[in-house]
């Protein structure tokens, strides 16, 4: 074991930087209650990402689509990833498919993200699902990847990396 100060002679490993980029990916969150459907489609080009390289996307301003707070009692939220804007239903993946009743006082879901066939390094990877109201109104949803293991939000690297893997016969 080393001593304070000394190095232990084992080297960090360092994932290879993802070979995709945003604006490859277009992200689709589907919000469905018993009476509506909502599409609501956010380019990864559009993203924007503060100092702190944290993925998040962000939809706001939809109080004027008419989903009432009480009509969420059932919802469904989705997200689905598509390649570089190839709307093959078979080559696209949902990475989010939650269910659960958003007619309380709370606005917010965690749900595990789905994890690429033969890859067990993003276990405990979550969606961290915020949705906010305006005068009753469904008006904001906000997504960010959470990894319960190592208790950070995922950056946008770390991001691109995981998303690739469901992409890798197209790269």
């Amino acid at each position: 074991m080393a001593k304070k100060g000394e190095h232990s002679g084992a080297k960090e490993v360092k994932l290879a930087k993802p070979k995709i980029s945003m604006s490859d990916l277009t992200f689709v969150i589907y919000v469905t209650t018993e009476e509506k459907m909502l599409a609501l489609k956010k380019l990864g080009a559009e993203l924007e990402f503060g100092s702190n390289n944290r993925f998040h996307i962000q939809v706001e301003n939809l109080s004027h689509l008419g989903m009432s707070k009480s009509s969420m009692t059932g919802v469904n939220i989705k997200c689905e990833v598509i390649y570089k804007d190839d709307w093959e239903e078979d080559d696209n993946v949902i990475i989010v498919d939650a269910r659960r009743p958003l007619d309380t006082n709370f606005g917010w879901l965690n749900n595990d993200l789905v994890t690429p066939k033969g890859y067990i390094l993003n276990r405990g990877l979550v969606a961290d699902i915020t949705v906010s109201f305006k005068s009753g109104l469904f008006d904001k949803i906000d997504l960010q990847i959470f990894h319960q293991g190592e208790g950070r939000y995922f950056s946008l690297d770390d991001t691109l990396t995981y998303l690739q893997c469901f992409f890798l016969s197209k790269i």
